[in-house]
């Protein structure tokens, strides 16, 4: 028995919660199509017919989200409402303004579907938060603003210099007002009824009481007579007519562009919508499909001359307070709606129109932007900081050209806004750091006699570290970081690890900084880019003259070199084990004891001689090539030359190992193992003491030439 109650349960919850939206979906549809005039309500009710029922259900049957509830958005009603008034404005003709209104709804259907296709759905929500804030504040007030002549009792339409004509009905602002307050009254008392339905009923049961008890009072219209909302058919016929083909091309940018409008407002409201509704049902909706299946639903309502679909937060919300939860309550809500607009028409024809403008009014306000809200807080308090400057800027802008101009240019000018407040902070912060190499040297311990002559050298390595994206807003910066190079500069380590992107403009400009400083005698290395990687690929096709080094690190060594010239060939050549800082001013004979314990190891490039928890039982001379330590990652923490010794810090501690010890190219080294020191100790403690002296001036050589972060060295 509780099986077929189920569906039960979920049909009586569809209609429950369809119904509790009545007084929405009646304002959505007068508001889209007053522009129309006399017959708008009529045909307005008919195109939300479709959108409530044929396009709701088709989405429900389609979506593969929970509660898959679609209609009508006050939003993109409005947008409608604005190309069907500049339609009427050009040529009074209701069915031609109603037949273009369906085709450019049905092109932004297929936009929607393309989008979905070429795998766009996850772009609509990349519009930029300003631009978006911006647009709804805009919205909202042309809501509130289009109904306030409704509210003073004043035809649709009427102008604003005529709002406080001795036309204008207090009764009628008062009933609005009065509704107002009672909405706001049940939605703090009682949040959870459906207060726009109850308003509606107990705003006309008051204005049909007063009309009762005073005749002839001035309370404001209703909406009239309205036929029965069936569906229409034949509505894009005026575009197959002799003249259609003219009259479209001479439209086709408004079609054109309000079609674009539609399909990203609607496309980002139902994205939004869908995204609030996640958490509420405990899924994570396909944003691919979701789209594809609202882009159909648009192409259904544009051929039938419907209203924009998208995915309803409000209805689906009502619905699942009234218990639904899947796709049988939202296609059972839709066809309760539709049978309501066709059978139950004439019950329309009554409702107050400064009732439902009250309505709308409060709906309206409920839509301002809240990132808007928040973001004025701070700056309320007194902060002024650029980014919430430049969000507020853009945010403005887009709510007054919407005002002014439009949807598509409000849109429009957002987005180039938000581009140049992009490419300005791009362009500020380019440069992160300013370094040279005697402030941040390499990780290659020298020999003494180099370390000497090399120190005085490092000022004249400089080392830039960029950040964020290189492109076409920002690549002059690298001639003016250029011009601020000092004279005395020999070898320049630009460190692109935290660059994001770069463009064709960027790498054009990195080859043109290498080419201008290489006539000056200054090389340029670039570092910290995987060859793999996106801006590497960019710089590889217009500067590939420029050599790039895994990191930071390495370069500077690189610049190390260079700044030595033929000393560091000549410093950095084998060394024998007795010339080695170990065995640094001891006896032959003593040299020769501990050379008799040395363990000769040769090393392959890439070679492993141990491995970080590995036990430390020995110490290292090196005496060809380069060893380095690294980490778990493979970031060098140090790296050693011919004469030097390693592992002895683990050694003397203890324990084991803290890192990986490899060879960077064919190396030889010589391991003296912990147990020849204890056997060295029995038989020649003096010898011990004068090795364990060269140690302590080796560690304290160390100290003085590198930081204690390259210590893992200690392995």
């Amino acid at each position: 028995m509780t099986a077929p109650a189920a569906p039960l349960r979920e049909t009586l919850a569809g209609v429950v919660g369809s119904l509790a939206t009545l007084a929405l979906m009646v304002s959505q549809a007068l508001v889209a199509h007053a522009p129309l005039g006399a017959g708008g309500a009529a045909s307005g009710l008919a195109a939300t017919a479709v959108t409530c029922g044929l396009a709701a259900v088709a989405y429900a049957l389609f979506s593969r989200a929970a509660l898959p509830a679609a209609g009508p958005s006050m939003t993109t009603a409005l947008i409608l409402a604005g190309f069907f008034a500049g339609q009427m404005a050009a040529r009074p003709d209701a069915a031609w303004a109603l037949a273009a209104g369906g085709l450019a709804l049905m092109l932004s259907g297929l936009l929607q579907v393309a989008g979905a296709l070429f795998g766009l759905a996850p772009l609509v929500r990349q519009v930029p938060r300003p631009v978006l804030a911006g647009f709804i504040n805009g919205v909202a007030l042309l809501m509130a603003i289009s109904q306030v002549p409704l509210l003073l009792g004043l035809p649709a339409g009427t102008p604003l210099a005529r709002w406080l004509s001795p036309a204008w009905q207090p009764g009628a602002l008062a009933l609005g007002l009065g509704t107002m307050a009672l909405i706001l009254l049940l939605d703090r008392r009682r949040p959870g009824l459906p207060w726009a339905l109850l308003a509606l009923v107990l705003g006309s049961a008051a204005y049909a009481a007063a009309q009762a008890l005073w005749p002839g009072a001035a309370l404001g219209a209703v909406v009239g007579p309205v036929p029965a909302a069936w569906p229409q058919p034949l509505a894009l016929a005026p575009l197959f007519a002799p003249d259609g083909w003219a009259r479209l091309l001479a439209q086709g940018d408004a079609v054109v562009g309000t079609a674009v409008v539609l399909a990203l407002i609607g496309s980002l409201e139902s994205a939004l919508n869908r995204q609030a509704l996640d958490p509420l049902l405990q899924q994570r909706h396909d944003p691919r499909h979701e789209l594809l299946s609202i882009g159909a639903a648009n192409v259904l309502c544009g051929v039938l001359a419907g209203l924009p679909a998208v995915a309803q937060l409000a209805r689906a919300g009502a619905i699942h307070r009234a218990g639904g939860r899947g796709a049988l309550a939202a296609a059972a809500g839709g066809l309760a709606l539709l049978l309501v607009f066709v059978a139950a028409a004439p019950l329309v024809a009554p409702l107050p129109l400064p009732v439902l403008a009250a309505i709308v009014i409060v709906i309206a306000w409920g839509m301002l932007d809240r990132w808007t809200l928040r973001l004025l807080n701070p700056w309320k308090r007194g902060s002024h900081a650029s980014g919430l400057r430049g969000g507020l800027a853009v945010m403005a802008l887009v709510c007054a050209v919407t005002l002014w101009r439009g949807f598509t240019v409000g849109v429009a000018a957002g987005v180039l806004l938000s581009m140049a407040v992009f490419i300005a902070m791009m362009n500020r912060s380019l440069l992160r750091t300013r370094a040279d190499a005697a402030e941040r040297p390499s990780r290659r311990v020298y020999p003494a006699a180099l370390e000497e002559r090399l120190q005085p050298l490092r000022r004249s390595a400089v080392l830039w570290e960029l950040e964020g994206a290189l492109f076409f807003g920002n690549a002059d910066r690298l001639q003016s970081l250029a011009d601020t190079l000092q004279p005395d500069a020999r070898v320049l380590v630009i460190d692109l690890r935290r660059v994001s992107s770069i463009d064709e403009s960027g790498a054009a400009a990195m080859a043109a900084l290498g080419q201008a400083l290489d006539r000056r005698g200054v090389p340029v290395l670039l570092a910290g880019l995987a060859p793999a990687s996106a801006p590497a690929q960019a710089l590889a096709v217009i500067a590939d003259e420029l050599p790039l080094w895994p990191d930071a690190d390495r370069a500077l060594e690189a610049a190390e070199r260079r700044l030595l010239g033929a000393q560091a060939d000549a410093l950095l050549a084998p060394t024998a084990p007795a010339d080695s800082l170990l065995l640094q001013g001891l006896p032959p004979a003593w040299q020769a004891l501990v050379m008799a314990r040395l363990q000769p190891l040769s090393l392959a490039m890439g070679q492993r001689l141990f491995s970080r928890g590995q036990a430390a039982d020995a110490l290292y001379l090196l005496s060809a090539g380069s060893v380095s330590i690294v980490d778990d990652d493979g970031r060098r923490l140090v790296s050693v030359s011919p004469g030097m010794m390693f592992g002895e810090a683990g050694l003397l501690q203890g324990g084991t190992r803290s890192a990986h010890a490899e060879a960077d190219q064919p190396a030889l080294v010589h391991r003296l193992s912990l147990h020849d020191l204890q056997a060295l100790q029995q038989q020649h403690p003096e010898l011990l003491a004068a090795l364990y002296r060269n140690l302590a001036v080796f560690v304290s050589s160390r100290l003085r030439t590198v930081t204690g972060a390259w210590w893992a060295s200690q392995a």
